[in-house]
């Protein structure tokens, strides 16, 4: 018997096969593994140790370079032009905001991916921006947010989202 097979109490035909990956789980790990599938089994309605007090969605973005100008484009679906704030540094923007479910009656779900309540996105941006010329606007669903690219960096500065 090899140092191996006598640690992890296999054979060693086992250990000897080539090509193949072993995992092996300690008590630790059997536990962990346990405890997982446990928790995924738990309702829906039960709130999980692990989640903070208010978990948050993120927003996809789309950044690109147009002439003179950074852009940035998400889809903000639910949401109104009240409802996100934006704030710019020269070469940080974070955007939040908060979308609220419409009332409905208690419903069993089959599936559920859409994201309701707040969210938020902070990104670097590739170069800097001058802050306080950011011009914001959202319609059907979409944010636009213009960054003029400056070489110097300026001060941070709070966005108004118009419609």
């Amino acid at each position: 018997m090899s140092f191996w097979s006598k640690i992890l109490g296999l054979e060693q035909d086992f250990l000897n096969q080539e090509g193949e990956e072993v995992n092996v789980l300690t008590g630790k790990e059997e536990k962990k593994k346990k405890a997982e599938k446990k928790f995924i089994k738990k309702k829906k309605s039960e709130k999980a140790d692990w989640l903070p007090e208010e978990a948050q969605g993120q927003l996809s973005v789309d950044i690109y370079e147009q002439g003179e100008d950074l852009i940035i484009e998400s889809m903000v679906a639910g949401v109104e032009a009240k409802d996100i704030d934006i704030i710019t540094e020269p070469d940080l923007i974070v955007i939040r905001g908060n979308r609220s479910r419409p009332e409905q009656e208690a419903v069993n779900y089959y599936f559920q991916e859409c994201f309701w309540g707040n969210f938020s996105r902070t990104l670097i941006l590739p170069c800097p921006i001058k802050a306080n010329e950011v011009r914001a606007n959202f319609k059907n669903g979409i944010l636009k947010i213009i960054l003029p690219k400056a070489e110097d960096r300026g001060l941070q500065k709070s966005v108004k989202v118009s419609e």
